[in-house]
């Protein structure tokens, strides 16, 4: 059975989005989008069940027209779509499992990097025709002594590789 739901404002108590789910699905704030999580991390939310024990269909319809009804009101939602629409409850099939258990894309790079390696000529021969004619938007642009002083005073008490005491690979066997 499904439920139609809103999400409030923590501090303010104001309606930011309204949703359709079934489960945790209105608590959860993974899988969200950005509006929705800009939202959140400034004002925090409350959830509000509107309409519950419901099929699919009549949640879907439900969500609609309270979207619909908001929108009317003047009220701004985080919603991307007008609602009724998604994919809800997709069941992967056993063979489409099996070939996700088999994965091993990336699996040869995982945990590897490009530290102590150069790219070819050719590669930087390349880029560099890529960029040719491209000029940098900060070239020409002239910073003040108190911009200077500002930028220096943000770097100060950074941690500095140049004077580091152990490599890379004594921290790493550390580390292990």
């Amino acid at each position: 059975m499904y439920y139609v739901y809103q999400h409030r404002k923590a501090d303010t108590n104001d309606i930011f989005y309204v949703g359709k789910g079934k489960g945790t699905r209105a608590f959860n704030a993974t899988k969200r989008n950005p509006y929705w999580k800009r939202v959140v991390s400034k004002h925090g939310f409350n959830v509000e069940i509107i309409v519950e024990n419901i099929d699919e269909e009549l949640s879907f319809l439900v969500e609609m027209e309270t979207i619909d009804a908001y929108k009317k009101r003047g009220i701004t939602l985080s919603n991307l779509t007008n609602g009724g629409e998604g994919a809800s409850g997709l069941i992967h099939s056993e063979e489409h499992k099996a070939k996700l258990k088999g994965n091993k894309f990336f699996a040869s790079t995982w945990g590897k990097n490009f530290k102590g390696k150069t790219h070819s000529d050719e590669q930087k021969a390349k880029w560099a025709v890529t960029r040719k004619g491209v000029t940098s938007p900060r070239k020409g642009v002239v910073l003040s002594d108190e911009t200077k002083r500002k930028m220096s005073q943000s770097k100060t008490g950074l941690a500095n590789l140049k004077r580091r005491v152990l490599s890379d690979e004594q921290v790493r066997e550390i580390r292990a």
